[in-house]
Parts: structure tokens; sequence; C-alpha cells
């Protein structure tokens, strides 16, 4: 994803002129599908006070799969608000109700602890950092740029830095009609078989309405918003 994160420079608030645009609370469902069969449902509620934000997403199978496979995932992100955008403290994944993952991003110290199951790490934190959930919401508050974006992301197993291209515009169908989006794909090297990609909804505040993902196997996960509102509370 895109934007002017390179400059991540100061962790002061927002100025209210630029908060003003993004609506405090957003609520998106997604139908998820493993290339053309849907598998599952996805909700994510994204909430900003202007100084700090809460994201949590959640995810279950559905239909045949559920009655193959139950999933249930659960995963939050909680931190500040700044001039470059989201700032994560926070990160954790639950699978079926139980701890899976975590991290915890100390900025003061530049480290952050990542937590996988029994195993923990300290490493080194970099400005441009964000965990796998806040990073989508990022654009809402610093917006696409076409020179790309590089960025060091986590789910709690490892804090990699990756590149982000901004593929341009593109109008994608879905169950809410046709949304002008933003594309933004990872640029993958010449050994990484995991891609991924996220659309923007334009007239919805820069809100991600499709992400794709490639495991390394090659199976292609597409969730696609099914809904979309901007509720006051």
């Amino acid at each position: 994803m895109t934007r002017s994160l390179i400059a991540l420079l100061l962790a002061a608030q927002l100025p209210a002129g630029a908060l003003a645009a993004v609506p405090p609370r957003v609520e998106i469902t997604y139908a998820v599908f493993l290339g053309s069969m849907k598998i599952g449902e996805g909700r994510d509620v994204f909430q900003h006070d202007g100084r700090t934000y809460r994201v949590v997403s959640e995810s279950k199978t559905a239909g045949l799969a559920a009655a193959l496979y139950r999933l249930n995932i659960r995963r939050e992100s909680q931190g500040r608000v700044t001039r470059a955008g989201l700032r994560p403290e926070v990160f954790t994944e639950e699978r079926n109700g139980n701890p899976k993952r975590s991290a915890t991003f100390d900025w003061e110290r530049k480290q952050a602890t990542l937590v996988d199951g029994d195993e923990s790490q300290t490493v080194p934190l970099p400005e441009n950092s964000w965990d796998s959930t806040s990073f989508g919401y990022n654009f809402a508050f610093v917006p696409p740029e076409a020179s790309g974006l590089a960025a060091h992301l986590t789910d709690g197993r490892r804090l990699r830095q990756y590149r982000y291209a901004l593929l341009g515009r593109e109008t994608i169908e879905t169950e809410l009609g046709a949304l002008e989006t933003l594309r933004v794909k990872k640029v993958q090297g010449p050994q990484d078989k995991r891609a991924f990609e996220v659309w923007l909804a334009v007239e919805q505040h820069n809100m991600p309405v499709r992400i794709r993902y490639t495991d390394r196997n090659g199976k292609v996960f597409d969730s696609v918003v099914t809904r979309i509102v901007f509720p006051e509370k």
C-alpha cells in the first residue's frame, strides 16, 4: 500500500483538518473465496478518535468449508494516530478462541517483541513498521503515492521489509456495484512465492474493499466487500 510512509518522523497528533476526512468508525464485511469457491466471511471494525485507533478483524469459514474445517480467526491492532498515519502499539491474533500470535511495539526503545505460540523474540523496530491488520487502514490517513512504498510488516512471526507499488486506478465489480479503486501490489522478489494485493475504494476514504493473497503453494484467497457503513457510533 502506497503513501508518504517514508516520512514516519513524528508521533504528533494529526491536524484536525486532516482527520475530518476520516470517519471515526467504519464497518466492512467481506466474502472470502478460494479461487471461485466461497469458503468464508470476514468483518472488520475500524475506529479512531484522532489520537488513538483500534481495528478488529474477524473471519470464519462458511458453507461447505465450515463443515469440513472450522476456523475462526480474530486479529486486533491498537495504537496511535500520528502525522504520518497509524503507529501500532499492540497486535494480537486468536484462532478458534486461543491465542496464536502477538506483537508489541516499543517505539522509544525502537524494538518489537514478537510471540508465535511458545516462541518469543525481540527485534529492531524500524520507523515504517506496521502489523498486518493496521497496514491497510493507514491509507485512509496517508493516501498512496505513485513512487510506491517500502514498509516493514509483522504478523507476530517475523518483521520483514517489503516493497509495494501503486498500479493505478481500477474499477472492480462487487455486491455494492462498481467501485473505483486504487490497486496496490507487493513487489515480489525472484524467490518470493507469496503475493499480496489490495484495492482501496477512492470514494470510500481509501478503505480496503478487496484483498487478494497468494500463498507459497499458489492458492489464491480473495476477500471482496459485501457491505461498508460509516456509523457515527
